[in-house]
């Protein structure tokens, strides 16, 4: 028992796919969950990434301090098929499935997915369940901005965004992309990545500050 990050996502109109293109798109996340879960392991990611319902996964982190960054690295890898992300802090009551993300229970868990049912109907990709309704709202209004600008975002700034949080340089992000060094700054600038990344730094911080009080 305790207070955690559950991460409930969801792949957007996943029915509305060619079943081809469904079956890779769920292939394509299984491989780089298996990296994720890889890469986060290491006293951040609690229980990994695993796909429960055919397109939905899930995941419990211990803390926030790579949250986004693996959450645009989710967003990246089925670009331009979406997801729509429910993080939810709170408290789970059974014990921490430590191989996969199943069997587990607890509010965190009921409003998460609770959440991903009014993000179906409102269009929204990615809200923050605290229980702090003050900064829930905040958050989340913001969040309903930058879903707008998400939905016209191609996959390189999705990317981009992921690296920004590694700390790469402009010439090495240009480097692994492929891409001229303008046409990052140019990314960087259209998607006000460097505020995104800001306000998730911002939010980071208070979600470690109610899981680690």
């Amino acid at each position: 028992m305790g207070v955690y990050i559950v991460v409930i996502g969801d792949i957007i109109e996943s029915k509305d796919l060619e079943p081809k293109e469904r079956k890779q798109t769920q292939i394509r996340l299984e491989e780089h969950f298996k990296q994720l879960n890889r890469q986060s392991g290491r006293g951040q990611l609690l229980s990994p990434y695993t796909i429960t319902l055919g397109d939905e996964f899930q995941a419990v982190y211990q803390s926030a301090n790579r949250l986004f960054r693996d959450i645009w690295a989710i967003m990246a890898e089925i670009h331009p098929v979406r997801v729509r992300i429910n993080i939810s802090v709170g408290e789970i009551t059974t014990e921490i499935n430590r191989e996969q993300s199943i069997g587990m229970d607890g509010p965190a868990f009921h409003i998460a997915r609770d959440r991903i049912e009014e993000m179906k109907e409102k269009d929204l990709l990615l809200t923050l369940s605290t229980g702090n309704n003050q900064f829930d709202r905040l958050v989340n209004s913001s969040f309903q901005i930058l879903s707008a600008n998400l939905r016209g975002w191609n996959r390189n700034r999705l990317l981009i965004l992921r690296k920004r949080y590694e700390e790469i340089d402009v010439k090495q992000i240009a480097d692994d992309l492929s891409l001229s060094e303008v046409a990052v700054y140019k990314n960087i600038r259209a998607g006000t990545l460097d505020a995104v990344q800001t306000l998730t730094g911002s939010i980071s911080e208070m979600i470690n500050e109610i899981v680690s009080p």
